[in-house]
């Protein structure tokens, strides 16, 4: 039985009859992660936005996505100095390899505005398509962001640059408390001296790995 909009109404007996997409999980999680850190006024009306803007993103996906490698933006970084747009930000990630699509994707869902006051932010969304992993993405914070000094085999970033990037990470994840994100800023390492300031030192991704902080970040995010 079918009714007007084509929707399928047709019962059913059996569990047999029940065949669960392998991503609807995926897509309803993310989706509730939305909902909750939105809290949209018309849940209809944002429901249907929600998938709209999703479904023409997979459209796109399915066509001529393809994930920028870590190098790749790391050289647009580094080549991104000066820049104040999106468009110009979007054609030094172009000239250092990376698919213009690939880009448009990455920015439209971060819904930023033309006019940037830091490349780091909307380059922290193209890094997520680098990596499926959590742990990944943050290890690849250091990678393009931060420097390898002379004698040192690990990049390593100021505190406070970390910071600002991981809270740009998370900002879209609920589970993300203030508390969690003061309780890793407190057990990442110190400074010395009475002029020194904290968010001036610098740290690496072992340093990171080492809290018990982030530690109870990577079980939430499971």
């Amino acid at each position: 039985m079918t009714v007007p909009g084509n929707m399928d109404v047709e019962p059913l007996y059996c569990a047999e009859q029940i065949n669960v997409p392998p991503e609807l999980a995926d897509v309803l999680k993310s989706y509730t992660k939305e909902v909750v850190r939105r809290q949209p006024h018309d849940l209809y009306e944002f429901s249907a936005k929600y998938f709209a803007e999703l479904a023409e993103v997979a459209r796109t996906a399915v066509v001529d996505i393809v994930p920028p490698t870590v190098d790749q933006i790391k050289a647009a970084f580094e080549g991104s100095g000066g820049v104040g747009t999106l468009s110009d930000l979007k054609a030094k990630c172009v000239g250092a390899g990376v698919m213009g699509s690939t880009v448009d994707q990455a920015f439209q869902l971060g819904e930023f505005e033309e006019s940037i006051a830091d490349p780091k932010t909307p380059l922290v969304m193209l890094l997520t398509m680098t990596d499926a992993t959590f742990v990944g993405i943050v290890a690849s914070l250091f990678d393009v962001f931060g420097t390898v000094k002379e004698g040192e085999d690990d990049p390593s970033l100021r505190a406070g640059s970390f910071l600002e990037t991981f809270i740009t990470l998370t900002e879209k994840d609920p589970s993300m408390t203030a508390d969690r994100l003061n309780e890793l800023k407190e057990q990442l390492p110190k400074a010395e001296g009475e002029e020194a300031k904290d968010e001036d030192v610098t740290i690496t991704f072992a340093d990171v790995m080492k809290t018990e902080a982030f530690q109870a970040i990577l079980e939430a995010s499971e």
